[in-house]
């Protein structure tokens, strides 16, 4: 087998988390790499116009803070909420660069997969000796070539972001939507910004009742008052206006309650260049070559409905790719596709993401020996997740992974 030195760590993704773990993990002296198929931040970025509902305070992670101030960073406002691009650009982007962490996070490298050198997956089922076989990993530069590489842990912090769920009903694509994707959108469009031509004055169609949705409707709301002739079809499985806050009397994220606020108003007819299909799911869609338009099949208790527009933006929420561990021991959520200890312990717990707790590392464990799922990714396909949930989760696994290593369990 290969040698690999017990204070190897392999991160998987340069989010916030990921990064955080990176810092946090030089600090207790591992020999840590980060692997990136993009760039750091690429999938804030990618939403980098909405600005967050947590402010600064609760964005930066300990060791990030400690490690940028070394370096003469100063820390923005508090009680600012940033931006996705502000922040990438003020914390993960310097964060990446410092002389610490440049040299070990690698960008534009992909990691395909996961798995053990000389065992698979059913093999040393339960048996601590599975820890003895070092993690095998395949990594795909941007040319794609590709290497194996290997260590002795592993944190896989990839999100969810990369992974929108399907629009059609039942949660499988609706009839065409694979074929059409390409020219659809599954994530958060810049619809005021450099997505703005393909929205102004043209008629929209929004799928989706969660943050994501309301984000894409209210800013296609303020396009409409910019730009006439610019309409919203929005749809939703729910059949009456409301949000999973709407109960909450002081929601403790103002940001948040304004959000809601916005779309209940959008849903009861306040604006008329929105238009609210509730009770609603996507059969299928179709799209015409010469009107360069799509016709959007609908299903409803009062049968079946047709919608046209010339642009789709679904807002389905996102989920785990599982494929990178197919061949490691991870006990999955039936439900969540969550690490099921973790959901187990979150489902009983319920509450909103502001009042439950980030958990143990025992609950964050696998089957498999020294391989964590952390942030977004571990809470599967539920959305209710906190940076500093994913800061605390980093805290506890790689204060157990520094003692398995015979490593100090706090920074020095």
């Amino acid at each position: 087998m290969p040698a690999t030195s017990p204070h190897s760590l392999a991160i998987l993704g340069a989010g916030p988390i990921g990064l955080e773990a990176a810092a946090l993990a030089l600090e207790l002296g591992f020999d840590v790499h980060v692997f990136e198929r993009a760039t750091p931040g690429a999938h804030v970025s990618a939403w980098g116009h909405v600005r967050m509902f947590t402010p600064w305070h609760m964005d930066l992670g300990p060791a990030s803070v400690r490690l940028l101030a070394r370096h003469g960073w100063s820390a923005p406002p508090p009680d600012e909420c940033p931006t996705g691009h502000e922040f990438v650009d003020r914390v993960l982007l310097p964060l990446a660069a410092t002389p610490e962490l440049k040299a070990r996070v690698h960008a534009h490298q992909q990691v395909v997969a996961v798995s053990r050198h000389g065992a698979r997956k059913a093999d040393l089922l339960g048996d601590p000796t599975r820890a003895a076989h070092p993690f095998r990993i395949l990594v795909r530069d941007a040319g794609g070539r590709e290497s194996f590489l290997h260590a002795h842990a592993v944190l896989d912090t990839t999100g969810t972001y990369g992974q929108p769920n399907a629009a059609g009903t039942g949660g499988i694509p609706a009839r065409g939507e694979s074929y059409l994707a390409p020219q659809m959108s599954h994530h958060l469009d810049d619809v005021l910004g450099i997505r703005s031509d393909r929205h102004a004055g043209r008629t929209t169609l929004v799928i989706g009742g969660g943050a994501s949705a309301i984000t894409t409707v209210t800013l296609l709301a303020q396009l409409a008052a910019e730009v006439p002739g610019t309409r919203v079809t929005w749809v939703t499985r729910r059949d009456t206006p409301g949000f999973a806050h709407e109960a909450v009397g002081t929601d403790p994220l103002p940001s948040r309650a304004a959000l809601h606020a916005e779309g209940r108003r959008l849903q009861g007819g306040a604006d008329e260049a929105v238009r609210w299909v509730g009770g609603a799911e996507v059969e299928g869609f179709e799209y015409n070559s010469a009107t360069h338009r799509y016709r959007v099949q609908l299903a409803t208790a009062n049968g079946a409905r047709i919608e046209e527009c010339d642009q789709v933006i679904a807002n389905t929420g996102y989920g785990p790719d599982a494929s990178l561990y197919r061949e490691l021991q991870v006990h999955e959520c039936y439900a969540s596709l969550a690490p099921m200890k973790l959901a187990a312990a979150r489902l009983e717990a319920g509450g909103d993401c502001m009042t439950v707790q980030a958990f143990g590392v025992d609950l964050l464990a696998n089957p498999e020996p020294n391989f964590f799922i952390l942030g977004a990714k571990s809470h599967g396909r539920d959305s209710q997740f906190l940076l500093r949930t994913g800061y605390q989760q980093v805290g506890d696994v790689l204060a157990e992974l520094a003692r398995r290593a015979g490593l100090a369990a706090t920074p020095a």
